[in-house]
């Protein structure tokens, strides 16, 4: 099965869910898909044993050949080219690495090259395997690293948990695009409860059924239940406060290595996760 957990906004608890899913199932390939700031390896105590580049084309321009005529410009859709004069010019930041202006320049003048972007990071640990995947400082575009973190995934024959970005961007809507199930997790406070009506609506026009955990579910009164149900999901699980599990999870220790209500919780989200498939 494979579970991505996400969440409506940063600081529910989301790698915290992710890393104890991850360590109360066996043979597990743990993903972290937060490739902007990653950090499944530090919560499971994992160090990297060997890396990938993560590249992507950047088209450049052959000006002997070029006569300025517009098009590629007119066709990119994400603006990323522009033409002054007989002059191109490419805005890599934008640049989606579509190939489409090569493919339809009239004189061939366009071609690619592949550029760097990040990496995917392979680490183990207590019988743990974990992919990182992380986009280099100064890039701009996170889905790519996404998409290649997850198709290094794709040979796992196991449950594997996937940590993805917050909120409900695109960075979000690839990373759980491939899911079997998507754990939403949040905490019952007016800002959670608006950050996690923004995921159920994004997964439910992506029509991926999702299950809500809620964390520090004794703070706070915001109506959860309520607003899962009119989404057509519902509360799998509720996790109180805890003063040692925040202190230690501050440390770098998952709450399922040491406390005991976490690892009971984390047993059952799996059935429920399991049952909801079948």
């Amino acid at each position: 099965m494979r579970v991505a957990v996400a969440s409506g906004k940063g600081g529910t608890g989301k790698s915290c869910v992710a890393a104890s899913l991850a360590l109360c199932s066996p043979d597990v390939l743990a993903v972290d898909l937060d490739v902007e700031e990653p950090n499944l390896a530090l919560i499971l105590g994992c160090p990297s044993l060997e890396s990938m580049l993560v590249t992507r084309p950047r088209p450049l321009v052959e000006e002997s050949r070029c006569d300025g005529c517009g098009l590629c410009a007119k066709e990119c859709r994400f603006g990323a080219v522009n033409v002054f004069g007989k002059k191109v010019y490419f805005s890599h930041e934008l640049c989606h690495g579509c190939g489409l202006c090569a493919h339809i320049c009239p004189q061939g003048a366009i071609f690619e090259e592949e550029r760097p972007l990040g990496e995917i990071r392979r680490c183990r640990c207590d019988g743990i395997e974990l992919l990182e995947g992380r986009l280099w400082t100064g890039q701009m575009n996170p889905v790519p690293v996404i998409e290649s973190t997850l198709d290094a995934a794709q040979a796992f024959d196991g449950d594997t948990v996937w940590d993805a970005p917050p909120g409900s961007s695109c960075s979000m809507v690839a990373a759980v695009s491939r899911a079997d199930a998507v754990v939403l997790v949040t905490e019952p406070t007016p800002f959670g409860a608006s950050d996690l009506e923004l995921a159920l609506q994004v997964l439910a026009k992506l029509k991926k059924r999702s299950h809500v955990v809620v964390n520090r579910a004794d703070l706070g009164g915001a109506d959860i239940d309520g607003l899962a149900e009119r989404y057509g999901s519902s509360v799998a699980l509720r996790l109180p406060f805890s003063r040692e599990v925040a202190s230690r999870y501050a440390r770098g220790e998952a709450p399922a290595r040491f406390d005991p209500l976490w690892q009971e919780g984390m047993r059952l989200l799996w059935s429920h996760l399991r049952e909801a498939r079948s």
